[in-house]
């Protein structure tokens, strides 16, 4: 059982209040059919877990990788000699054959999938190339992007994956990493054919609108045409799908900016569509290779 390797892995046994015991903070094992180790994406543990104020959770080696995902408040992941930071609504993927900890200040609240499988270790290895220097992929918030549908299904939270069969958790998993290696992929330039009329009033809203909120359920709703049809045809038309379009055309606006005014880094972010500085800088980042200070010189 998995969630027995959990408990054998942890390094540091921390201080339980109230009676509570550990197993209370470590995800339930998943039963999977022997038969789809040899040919499947396969979970081998995954849970809501509430972790208290002040819990560090640190874990030695382990076979496998790991989904996680923050429902409320904040907290921190170390992952071999990384630090990443949690807010609600960020995802982590990394692998667990480094040692890694999991701990929050004032606790927090999220979704975890310990997985395994013939693809996983390709898909993982496609994304962490993609991503350059990337050890894991981390991504906040989620909620913007077009992962979110593709995740939702896979969480304990926001579904019942405990109850999907073999092929149903592949599937999910499946589709979930496509657009995963999709999003961190680098970006092409459009094509030059004739896309739907349709798709042309998609791509001029986002260029018209790249500074508010758009989401897939927002563009739905706009142009009365199926989120994942908008996501498909986008993709195939310009060889990027519209919400990394959207990063792509505020990071567009966001080097003029920082060229050619003396506004504050900041100000350029919440200017071009980013509340949180950090999503603005790591977006920025990851589009020109370089940080908003480091390109404005």
């Amino acid at each position: 059982m998995f969630s027995r390797s959990l408990l054998h892995a942890i390094t540091e046994m921390p201080k339980l209040q109230g009676g509570a015991v550990i197993t209370k903070f470590l995800p339930k094992s998943t039963e999977q059919d022997p038969a789809s180790f040899t040919a499947l994406f396969y979970s081998l543990a995954m849970g809501h877990i509430n972790q208290p104020a002040g819990m560090k959770l640190s874990f030695a080696s382990l076979p496998a990788y790991c989904i996680f995902y923050v429902t409320k408040n904040f907290g921190m992941i170390t992952s071999g000699e990384k630090n990443y930071e949690m807010p609600q609504d960020s995802l982590l993927i990394f692998d667990c054959s480094l040692p890694f900890s999991i701990a929050s200040d004032k606790g927090f609240e999220y979704d975890i999938i310990y997985y395994s499988g013939p693809q996983s270790t390709w898909f993982f290895d496609l994304i962490a190339k993609n991503l350059g220097d990337g050890e894991a992929f981390h991504l906040s918030p989620v909620a913007s992007t077009g992962l979110s549908s593709f995740l939702r299904p896979l969480l304990p939270s926001g579904g019942q994956p405990h109850e999907l069969n073999p092929l149903a958790f592949h599937r999910y998993m499946t589709d979930f990493f496509t657009e995963v290696a999709d999003y961190s992929s680098p970006v092409p330039k459009d094509s030059e054919g004739a896309a739907p009329e349709y798709l042309r009033a998609v791509k001029e809203y986002i260029d018209n609108n790249f500074y508010k909120n758009i989401t897939l359920d927002e563009l739905e709703n706009l142009f009365f045409v199926n989120r994942f049809k908008i996501c498909k045809d986008f993709t195939t038309y310009h060889f990027i799908s519209p919400i990394r379009y959207l990063h792509r055309t505020r990071i567009k606006k966001a080097q003029l900016l920082l060229k050619e005014t003396t506004l504050k880094i900041h100000e350029i972010g919440y200017q071009v569509g980013y509340e949180s500085t950090t999503q603005f800088i790591n977006h920025f980042k990851k589009h020109t290779g370089k940080t908003p200070a480091a390109y404005r010189g």
